[in-house]
C-alpha cells in the first residue's frame, strides 16, 4: 500500500492477499521520469464501507471505490467503481452488481478455508 498522497479505508473493507494500492506514480510523458503534481491531478484513493478486492487487485492513483462495491480477482482498477458494482479485467470494467443489504461486520477473526 502506498499512501504518500492519501489512502482512506472505510470500515469492513476486505482486502485479499497481494493487492497493491499507489497513491502516486510516475508519468511516462515527463522527460525526466517525473511524478504528476497532485496540485495538478487527484492522486488520493478512497475504499468504501464494505468493499472487496480481491486476490492480485491493483488500484491505481485517483481511484474511489464505492461502498459495496467488489473488485474481483486480478483487475486493474484505474476508474471510479460505483458503489455496489462488481468489476473485473484489465482494466476494470463493471459485470454485474451486489445486493444493497449488506450486514457483515468483521469481528477480527479469521476465517480459514484450509
Amino acid at each position: 500500500m502506498d499512501a504518500r498522497e492519501g489512502l482512506n479505508i472505510g470500515k469492513n473493507v476486505n482486502l485479499s492477499s497481494n493487492v497493491s494500492i499507489y497513491t502516486l506514480q510516475h508519468d511516462h510523458r515527463d522527460p525526466y521520469f517525473g511524478c504528476p503534481n497532485p496540485k495538478d491531478r487527484k492522486m488520493s484513493v478512497e475504499i468504501n464501507d464494505r468493499a472487496w478486492l480481491g486476490s492480485n487487485v491493483i488500484v491505481l492513483p485517483g481511484v474511489h471505490i464505492g461502498e459495496g462495491a467488489v473488485c474481483c480477482a486480478g483487475c486493474v482498477v484505474t476508474k471510479d467503481v460505483e458503489p455496489y458494482a462488481v468489476v473485473a479485467g484489465i482494466p476494470a470494467k463493471k459485470v454485474g452488481e451486489r445486493p444493497r443489504v449488506l450486514k457483515y461486520e468483521f469481528d477480527g477473526k479469521s476465517c480459514r478455508l484450509y
